[in-house]
């Protein structure tokens, strides 16, 4: 049967295919299919991997700091209309025979993955990820437990003063003690002020106390609906029993909603801005040169695919290797200590992001300059076309590697393929 659903426009049951797509460098196809009545997204890669993989995902646009797009991932695997235990999520853990098992929260998405060599197993991993995300008690002691809650800082003196506990409260104590992601969210808010990527989905302890309950069943409410839902899969398991796994155990009784409406475009600025911001460092390890630098670009919108390949070269070319063109002339003018580069593709329009660390704060200036001058330099000579062929395969093999850190290669596939998550604006 799924031979034979492989033309646009075809449908089964009550799902309509939307694109049909040969991958033949991954020997897989990809098929996505819209379903009529609620307006639910599916897409499968089809191959012949055993390891059946699926994720359901959901565009979450915090419009705050409050943590409640990660403290709600955590909250839906408290239990749930079929499942009202405290955490089948590690029940699972320990009765299923998964291969993958995680939630995950973006920028701008949460997602809920899992994968099982098992077909049985595969559908009860779905059964119990579906009810918990559709359906979940979302009750007062999960929402203090996984989010934010005072406590005796000493457990067994209740004379002990009070402070904030909860399990993501504290997971993002620990994340942001790092300095790069101290950076990561001082860039927000300056580089995109007005998209919800100016706000730590993950949370800031700042912020996380001031989360209600009512807020988060509302965010859950608005985002966590089947219509506004992407079922992805992949693996060798038949489609048409996905999309009938869907129709009976999912979508049946469901009444269809309006989809969210896009994110609109950040309006560029007519000058540079210029931002700052502060780390914690321990006494042993100060020193004149722990200032980190930063330069950022905001580019080309997530559907732009071509401009990103582009950009995605030129980041190769200019920064990969110490030798490369921008990076040796940065690590060889002693004004840092490292040098290194991002291209965020977890966003609506991609940022570009040049980084040097072991700085001092007087040093600024000059990195721009030198950046500024070397990049000049760069685009006004012609690129060499093997330094363009080798960038161009350098991309190849990495999006074909299969086992990147022990991540599934369906989850690989499904965080590069700019029809997922962040092409659900």
């Amino acid at each position: 049967m799924t031979q034979a659903l492989r033309t646009v426009g075809q449908n089964y049951r009550d799902f309509r295919i939307t694109q049909y797509l040969p991958l033949e460098e991954l020997q897989s196809t990809l098929i996505e299919f819209t379903h009529g009545p609620t307006g639910a997204r599916v897409m499968h890669i089809a191959n012949e991997d055993p390891e059946n993989l699926f994720a359901l995902s959901f565009q979450t646009l915090p419009d705050s700091s409050n943590g409640v797009a990660h403290i709600l991932e955590h909250t839906v695997l408290c239990g749930s209309r079929k499942f009202p235990i405290k955490d089948p999520f590690f029940s699972m853990t320990r009765r299923s025979l998964n291969t993958y098992m995680n939630a995950l929260t973006g920028q701008d998405f949460t997602c809920y993955p899992a994968s099982s060599q098992i077909e049985k197993d595969f559908y009860n991993l779905l059964t119990v990820y579906a009810d918990a995300v559709f359906y979940p008690n979302l009750k007062k002691q999960s929402f203090l437990q996984e989010g934010h809650r005072l406590a005796f800082s000493n457990p067994q003196d209740p004379s002990s003063p009070l402070t904030f506990q909860g399990i993501v409260y504290n997971e993002m104590k620990g994340a942001m003690n790092s300095p790069d992601s101290r950076l990561a969210e001082t860039l927000g808010p300056h580089l995109t002020p007005d998209l919800t990527y100016a706000h730590n989905s993950g949370g800031d302890p700042k912020e996380i106390p001031h989360l209600t309950l009512e807020e988060l069943v509302d965010f859950h409410q608005t985002f966590y609906h089947p219509s506004r839902c992407l079922f992805f899969f992949y693996g060798n398991i038949s489609v048409t029993k996905h999309l009938d796994f869907l129709i009976e155990n999912v979508l049946h009784g469901i009444k269809k909603v309006p989809q969210l409406p896009p994110l609109p475009r950040q309006k560029r600025f007519s000058s540079p801005v210029y931002a700052e911001g502060k780390y914690p460092v321990s006494s042993e390890q100060s020193g004149p040169r722990q200032a980190m630098i930063s330069i950022s670009w905001l580019t080309a919108p997530i559907s732009e695919q071509t401009d990103l390949l582009a950009l995605s070269l030129i980041d190769v070319i200019l920064m990969d290797s110490d030798a490369s063109f921008l990076k040796k002339e940065l690590l060889q003018s002693g004004l840092c200590g490292q040098a290194d580069s991002s291209l965020e593709l977890e966003m609506s329009e991609a940022a570009f992001t040049i980084l040097c660390k072991g700085c001092s704060e007087e040093s600024a200036e000059a990195l721009k300059s030198l950046c500024f001058k070397t990049m000049e330099t760069f685009i006004s000579h012609p690129i060499a076309q093997e330094k363009i062929e080798a960038a161009l395969h350098q991309l190849e093999f990495d999006r074909m590697e299969i086992g990147a850190e022990g991540i599934p290669f369906g989850l690989t596939l499904f965080f590069f393929d700019p029809l997922s998550q962040n092409n659900m604006e």
